[in-house]
């Protein structure tokens, strides 16, 4: 790299230094012609050579010109062109007066390129070509060994040695002077110019390099300019918002993030960072996390980190109502024990009392009222045990299919069940394992909340399917989604998160404990439910548990 970039210095210095050639060369030639001129008589100068001269430095340059992309060696045609350029300065210093020549300021000019192109070695060499050249030429010249035909200007008198000699030692002492001076300073600008480059190349490797880190790392990122207007937007931001760089490219951060300047500037100073709920581009709200911190430059006053908190939320909000779940139940399961005692001795009594005592009208009734109240409340207790306390360990296959089925088949022969179109199609192969008593149970709850969402009649719809690697939560086992759809009316956006809440319920009639009791089981079974719903169209409930290991090996 760094050899193509010295060639194609060089090349580039070399056609600079033709123009300068041909400027100087003959503004020069023409200056000083014109001050021998007014010194001497007009008709007595030939001017000839003049018109040879610069006619052979417009060709040379034209040739030059021609050649310099096609020649390999760009040093060596440097020395050459080098080497002609004095060739010619001394025929100038010649035909302009020998000895009493003002152009032999042309030699210095020569070394000067020479060392700009080449550095102290190339200078070194005009300089000693230079001296050569002008030492020869003014000696052969002092003893008249040239002819003065040529000459366009010739002095009368002759200059004495001493003066002859002290002009060129002068010269020569000049010459070798600016090849030091102007070598050291080309070679220390080649210098600065090359470390410029690498630099500039590193520089372009980092950015290089820091584009790839901020477009692949796992948080949101963007800048603000000084007028809070987003200026970059990379891949992570992208997927979490659902916009795009072209989407909000110079948008106030306003527009897609209400409130985060005000928020990020309030939490910067409490020294917290900010969790907000915003919408993404489809719509979904989602939870961010995120902090502002100072950036540099106009374009980059503030940069904005964020992450997509909503998974985590949902995760912390369920492991709070565990938690709150699990207290109250180790609470309640006492409680509720010593509750059921003393009611089984009531309902035991009021019975034998309804026996033995003969009651009519009014006393009859409210001995049948205390009775059915009491079973009420036992079966309430019975609901909550299953809820605070189901079974933990598992060891029956149970079959999905058949169970499911005759859930089914009860509950269509149910009051509850009429006017519902009913439709089940589950695989009689989905086998898990569990305690078949509380699956029932569960599905039984599902159909029932199912029955009571659809007061009018509707639709009941139950399906299954394999899953098996399509989630982050699929074993190696796989595992077995089953959804209970209907058609009722819907769950309220503001119930959804609390449905199962234990004792929360929206019916008058309702303990709030159904849907409570079908995620304590599934939780106990090491599955999952997950719930969507939309007010006026239904909701759908999707259970996954874990298929089991030994069935799906044999199956495999």
């Amino acid at each position: 790299m760094r050899k193509a970039y010295a060639r194609g210095t060089l090349k580039s210095r070399l056609l600079a230094m033709m123009v300068i050639r041909v400027v100087l060369a003959l503004a020069f030639l023409g200056i000083i012609a014109w001050f021998q001129i007014k010194e001497y008589s007009f008709a007595s100068l030939n001017f000839y050579p003049i018109y040879v001269l610069v006619a052979a430095v417009g060709l040379l340059t034209i040739f030059y010109a021609l050649m310099i992309n096609r020649v390999r060696n760009s040093r060596l045609f440097a020395y050459c062109q080098i080497t002609v350029d004095i060739a010619l300065a001394t025929v100038i210093v010649y035909v302009t007066g020998g000895t009493d020549s003002y152009l032999h300021a042309l030699y210095p000019l020569s070394v000067v390129g020479a060392a700009i192109l080449l550095g102290k070695s190339g200078g070194f060499f005009a300089a000693s070509v230079s001296s050569i050249a002008y030492g020869v030429l003014i000696d052969v010249d002092f003893y008249g060994m040239l002819p003065l035909k040529y000459k366009i200007i010739d002095s009368p008198g002759s200059p004495a040695w001493e003066d002859v000699f002290m002009t060129v030692s002068t010269n020569i002492l000049a010459f070798f002077t600016v090849a030091y001076l102007i070598g050291y300073l080309a070679e220390r600008t080649a210098k600065v110019e090359r470390e410029l480059e690498e630099k500039e190349i590193d520089y372009g490797k980092l950015e290089a390099l820091n584009r790839q880190i901020v477009g692949n790392i796992t948080s949101g990122i963007m800048t603000l300019d000084e007028r809070g207007r987003i200026t970059s937007f990379n891949r992570e931001a992208e997927a979490v918002t659902g916009y795009t760089l072209r989407d909000v490219y110079y948008r106030d951060v306003e527009e897609i993030f209400p409130g985060m300047i005000q928020a990020g500037s309030r939490a910067a100073r409490e020294g917290h960072r900010v969790e907000e709920r915003y919408k993404k581009s489809t719509g979904e709200e989602i939870y961010l996390g995120f902090s502002i911190s100072q950036g540099q430059g106009k374009e980059a006053t503030n940069i904005v980190i964020f992450q997509d908190l909503t998974r985590l939320k949902a995760m912390e909000e369920e492991l709070r109502r565990d938690e709150k779940l699990k207290a109250l139940g180790e609470l309640s399961v006492g409680i509720a024990h010593e509750i059921r005692n003393p009611l089984a001795s009531i309902s035991g009594s009021i019975q034998m009392l309804r026996e033995e005592v003969n009651l009519a009208g009014d006393s009859r009734r409210l001995m049948d009222i205390i009775l059915r109240e009491t079973e009420r409340l036992n079966q309430l207790i019975t609901d909550y045990l299953l809820f605070a306390r189901p079974a933990r360990e598992f060891k029956d296959t149970i079959d999905l299919g058949s169970l499911i089925g005759e859930t089914m088949d009860v509950f269509r022969n149910s009051p509850d069940a009429s006017d519902i179109r009913i439709n089940c199609s589950v695989d009689a192969s989905f086998r898990v394992l569990g305690d078949a008593r509380q699956l029932g149970q569960v599905f039984w709850n599902l159909f029932l909340n199912a029955a009571h969402a659809m007061p009018g009649g509707g639709g009941l719809t139950v399906t299954a399917e394999r899953l098996a690697g399509e989630s982050a939560r699929a074993a190696a086992a796989g595992f077995v989604a089953i959804t209970v759809t209907d058609t009722g009316k819907g769950i309220p956006p503001e119930d959804l998160k609390r449905i199962f809440d234990p004792f929360f319920s929206t019916r008058e009639e309702g303990t709030g404990l159904g849907l409570a009791i079908v995620h304590r089981i599934i939780e106990s079974h090491n599955g999952r439910m997950e719930v969507a719903s939309a007010e006026g169209r239904g909701t759908s409930f999707r259970i996954l548990l874990p298929v089991d290991a030994s069935m799906a090996a044999l199956k495999a």
